[in-house]
């Protein structure tokens, strides 16, 4: 009788090299060498990848060449080591498959692990991966015209759209990245905006200088724009900041990086499976990254993802 081989669990590690100035690069050696040791039966796979696009093909190839679990098997994983960029690219590739995502957070911001439960200390995110406790959470969809030429994306954190928006993208387009700088150079030059919304379908008409979309709770690398967030209940939280002055925004800000809500009259925080978002000079980004140009469509898809969290999620 031929004997029955069962196929190997499979973990790919798609890293970008750069994540952290470069730690991550560094850290991938003890990163693999943990994991194979603590998953002695599976096979450990590094991709280290050249640019972000890159990284997107690398992840959905593995995606793609992956098989679903034998009967009592684990489901294979993708690994995602970077920062919000990187975890981006992941969920958009694990999305819908039998594919589980874990995620090794060594970015500035990394606010999708902070949101959904990764640890994000290198060791406890690593023996998150190996211990395997996972849970199934929502995502955003994204449709419209988005950066790179695509009409959809799935989001894992915030849309956000106004004065954080244009800070993150001030950020990404800097030659030299100081989050400090760009919250003040914005703020110079901070002016509401108009926002044309649709909300479960109801037109809202409003000047905002802030208007956030959420799935998880965080943006801006530990802003907590959404508080009330949960991943897991279908619904998308809509964070809306009125216009305000620049010494009520600067008093503001410092307070939304706390956790819980934030009391003020200008602050607006709604619940919605929908929202259409348009207006005048909106910047659109999510996850770190930027999205594309309004309108944007952005609905809840319940339980698109499973994704490996830590003990205290």
């Amino acid at each position: 009788m031929t004997p029955v081989v069962r196929r190997q669990h499979v973990v790919t590690i798609v890293v970008n090299p750069r994540s952290g100035r470069g730690l991550a690069d560094r850290l991938l050696p003890r990163v693999r060498a943990r994991l194979q040791a603590g998953l002695p039966d599976s096979d450990v796979r590094v991709v280290r990848t050249e640019s972000y696009d890159d990284a997107r093909k690398q992840a959905r190839a593995a995606v793609a060449h992956s098989a679903p679990a034998e009967d009592g098997g684990r489901p294979d994983l993708l690994v995602m080591m970077g920062g919000d960029g990187m975890a981006n690219l992941g969920l958009n590739a694990c999305a819908g498959s039998h594919v589980q995502l874990g995620i090794i957070p060594i970015g500035t911001g990394d606010d999708f692990a902070r949101g959904v439960g990764i640890p994000r200390r290198l060791g406890k995110a690593v023996q998150a991966i190996i211990a395997g406790r996972t849970k199934t959470i929502d995502l955003s969809l994204v449709t419209g015209e988005l950066t790179g030429g695509e009409q959809q994306r799935y989001v894992g954190s915030i849309v956000s759209t106004g004065y954080d928006a244009k800070v993150n993208h001030r950020v990404n387009h800097a030659r030299i990245r100081s989050y400090a700088w760009a919250l003040l150079a914005e703020m110079a030059e901070l002016r509401p905006l108009n926002y044309r919304l649709t909300i479960d379908g109801e037109q809202l008409d409003t000047r905002a200088v802030l208007v956030a979309v959420g799935n998880a709770g965080y943006a801006g690398g530990g802003v907590h724009l959404c508080p009330a967030a949960d991943v897991t209940d279908g619904l998308l939280d809509v964070m809306l900041i009125g216009p305000v002055s620049r010494w009520t925004l600067i008093r503001l800000f410092p307070l939304l990086f706390r956790s819980g809500f934030v009391r003020h009259p200008a602050i607006t925080q709604l619940r919605a499976r929908e929202v259409i978002v348009d207006g005048d000079g909106l910047v659109p980004m999510a996850d770190g990254e930027d999205l594309g140009t309004a309108p944007l469509r952005i609905s809840c898809r319940p339980g698109v993802l499973t994704i490996v969290v830590g003990d205290d999620d």
